[in-house]
């Protein structure tokens, strides 16, 4: 690995981390009085979305510092875009529920979130000597929940890990692109061959007419921008929840700003990375 990317990844590490403290740093508990998220839970008391949330940027921070030490420990070819994969859901999941600043959007989401979780838990205790009465009580509880808070959850359902990432992407056909780099990570995940093609750089030696053989190496390079993606949107979800868990009248805001390596804006037509402030 070349001097400039490992201390590249070794900043992104480190800015991670800080993010991971900031978020540990906020109670799991009941939000804030007079915050966004207080209202919510004192209206539907029974699902904290703090804690929720809180679930959410943990494993994501873990997931993008796993994929850090993988990185910087040895030459590997997939699992550090499987764990940025996991960066990308998780924290894509808690922008999602706390973007939204109508109350009932928030709540129906928080309810599917809910609803969601135990329907895939009874798809896979299905077929097993496991019931799964628990699971179906637990989505039955959820619609039962939504209709007394007059929430629509079906509106709520995003349609997937895809459409919910699709609909959170804050640079869209860019190459930062955050549906991009998920689609890619997704891709490595099921070793998908144009996947791999692109997180790694090929060597071929000829063998034979028609017939080479082909030696994989990580692309390092690669690995570096879609990591700076994941950090971008655990950045942003971060944000999100100190501004849901403000107490209000407050002035906070997040917004997407280019940045060069030293951490100065930059005009909009600049090449520079980008962080969410």
């Amino acid at each position: 690995m070349s001097l400039d990317v490992g201390t590249a990844v070794a900043n992104e590490l480190e800015t991670l981390r800080g993010l991971h403290s900031r978020v540990r740093k906020i109670s799991p508990q009941p939000a804030a009085v007079a915050s966004d998220l207080s209202l919510d839970e004192r209206r539907f008391p029974d699902i904290w979305a703090t804690s929720v949330v809180r679930r959410c940027l943990d494993h994501a921070a873990e997931s993008a510092e796993a994929a850090c030490a993988l990185i910087l420990s040895d030459d590997w070819i997939s699992p550090q875009f499987t764990l940025l994969r996991g960066t990308y859901e998780s924290a894509g999941m808690a922008t999602w529920l706390l973007v939204p600043d109508d109350p009932d959007t928030r709540l129906a989401r928080l309810l599917w979130q809910h609803r969601d979780s135990w329907k895939f838990a009874e798809t896979a205790y299905s077929g097993t000597p496991l019931g799964v009465d628990e699971q179906q009580e637990r989505q039955e509880w959820a619609d039962s929940a939504a209709e007394k808070l007059g929430v629509n959850i079906k509106v709520a359902n995003p349609g997937g890990f895809q459409s919910l990432i699709k609909s959170i992407d804050s640079l869209p056909q860019h190459p930062e692109s955050l549906l991009t780099a998920w689609r890619l990570c997704s891709g490595v995940s099921h070793a998908k061959t144009w996947a791999l093609n692109e997180v790694t750089t090929v060597k071929s030696i000829p063998l034979y007419e028609h017939g080479e053989l082909s030696q994989r190496e990580p692309n390092r390079e690669f690995f570096l921008t879609e990591l700076q993606i994941a950090r971008r949107v655990v950045q942003h979800a971060v944000a999100l929840l100190e501004i849901r868990t403000t107490p209000r009248p407050h002035s906070l805001s997040v917004k997407l700003v280019r940045l060069d390596q030293a951490g100065n804006s930059v005009p909009e037509d600049g090449t520079a990375g980008m962080k969410e402030n």
